[in-house]
């Protein structure tokens, strides 16, 4: 079966990079273990950013990382149990807090410099492509200070509704009708090359995805023998990669 998040394309970059994120840190600590070090690779910018600079107002670190600062914090927290990290008051500021590597964080980041070493070896390889992907971040990051994902979608509406283009919207919807079911078929016998009978059977649900009203995409959720769920899905050739996909997938998944 088609795997219909790469088949969406830049609408599922944030799920595609949470997908690379979950992977690298999974197989970064599993490769940490095999070295004999206890170390988590959501560790690593607190501890490498104090090992350049310390002691580090708490805002301050969180700008450095990136990190919003209720995710500091509980990281922090984290950090401080294992006494990877400790703080002292501000001399300027007694409500402020300076976070500093303990002896104990000092002595690991000394420990896993060779390791981060290897690491960057590796990423380097798996990254120095035709299209390069830190290069490629590095960029996005620079358009997004310029200006915001939020911004520039709302922008993009305002922009829409000023030349009376309304902005896509996406239904999906079970349907119960002859006239609606023969719709669902045609799509998918047109994409799919599948002919599914007129009349709908116990079995098979069928659905039928709008985008601003105009049918687009279809599906069928069939139970097979085993009692187990297939299904089809077709999306029309000048509708695809515009939502459709995951809404149909979704509302199957909901079904099951």
């Amino acid at each position: 079966m088609k795997n219909i998040i790469d088949d969406a394309g830049i609408l599922a970059i944030g799920t595609r990079l949470l997908r690379i994120h979950d992977l690298l840190r999974a197989e970064g600590n599993s490769f940490y273990k095999t070295q004999g070090i206890e170390f988590e690779t959501k560790w690593f910018p607190v501890l490498y950013v104090l090992s350049v600079k310390s002691p580090l107002g708490i805002m301050d670190l969180a700008q450095q990382i990136g990190l919003s600062h209720p995710a500091l914090i509980a990281l922090l927290k984290e950090l401080e149990k294992r006494d990877l990290v400790d703080s002292v008051k501000d001399t300027r500021d007694e409500r402020k807090r300076n976070m500093f590597l303990t002896e104990k964080g000092s002595d690991l980041v000394h420990q896993l410099r060779p390791i981060w070493t290897i690491i960057e070896s590796v990423l380097v390889d798996l990254t120095e492509n035709t299209n390069n992907l830190l290069k490629a971040l590095n960029e996005t990051e620079e358009k997004l200070k310029e200006s915001s994902f939020l911004q520039r979608a709302e922008a993009m509406v305002k922009e829409k509704l000023a030349k009376n283009e309304s902005p896509q919207i996406i239904t999906v919807k079970l349907v119960s009708t002859a006239e609606e079911q023969s719709i669902v078929s045609a799509i998918i016998k047109q994409e799919l090359a599948i002919d599914y009978p007129s009349v709908s059977r116990n079995n098979n649900y069928y659905y039928l995805a709008f985008i601003n009203g105009i049918p687009a995409g279809s599906a069928v959720l069939s139970a097979t023998k085993e009692n187990q769920s297939v299904f089809d899905l077709a999306v029309l050739p000048s509708y695809q990669n515009k939502g459709l996909e995951i809404a149909l997938s979704n509302a199957i998944e909901a079904k099951k």
